[in-house]
């Protein structure tokens, strides 16, 4: 049985909304429809295009990553700001899940110290990227289990760039926690006290999966 990705919200920066809107008004349509029409003609001309440049994506996986491409795409050509897409892996064991406090400063969020795995995403390939990123920060080789939230990062219209953030539920396959890449210690804790530990903001999506282990 072919597995399937679920996406609980996606947050659309300012600008993306108000091109939605015009959209809606234009067409009549409500903004489902719309990423509905817009995400089966991403997928029917990437099919059907035999002349595909060798950079373009195949459409090979799961719909939760189709709707993120496309997103992606939406929001690098309505403004020139650069923008940035961030993996986070919540891993859990149980009713736990595992944290790292980073070694220095991150560059772009202020008082980021205790965090999920995390990082810079190099690919489209997002589900890939987060399995080298959580093994990287933390020795453990994971699998994805679904992406859970996407969302832009709150004050990223204020910043020079801006942040798009991934959150992927893993399993642990192997391995032996031990930190590496951005972390200097890492340690499990109760999914329920991560706020306790946590020096930046918590989605209320975030928060809500957290309570289900």
């Amino acid at each position: 049985m072919k597995r399937k990705s679920l996406i609980t919200a996606i947050s659309f920066p300012k600008e993306t909304g108000l091109i939605l809107d015009k959209l809606q008004n234009k067409f009549h349509k409500n903004r489902s429809e719309l990423l509905r029409e817009m995400i089966n003609y991403y997928v029917e001309s990437s099919v059907n295009n035999k002349n595909i440049k060798q950079n373009q994506e195949y459409i090979d996986d799961s719909d939760a990553n189709k709707v993120l491409k496309l997103y992606y795409k939406l929001i690098s050509v309505t403004k020139s700001k650069p923008t940035i897409v961030v993996a986070v892996g919540i891993v859990n064991k149980k009713n736990k899940v595992i944290i790292g406090l980073r070694k220095k400063n991150d560059r772009f969020v202020k008082d980021l110290h205790w965090t999920f795995p995390s990082g810079k995403i190099e690919s489209l390939n997002f589900e890939n990227e987060i399995v080298k990123i959580v093994e990287r920060e933390t020795s453990l080789k994971i699998k994805v289990v679904q992406l859970v939230h996407a969302r832009v990062f709150p004050d990223s219209p204020q910043k020079s760039i801006r942040i798009v953030v991934l959150y992927y539920h893993c399993k642990i396959k192997s391995g032996r926690q031990k930190p590496g890449g951005d972390f200097k210690e890492i340690k499990w804790v109760p999914a329920a006290e991560v706020h306790r530990y946590f020096t930046t903001s918590v989605s209320d999506e975030i928060t809500a999966f957290l309570g289900t282990f």
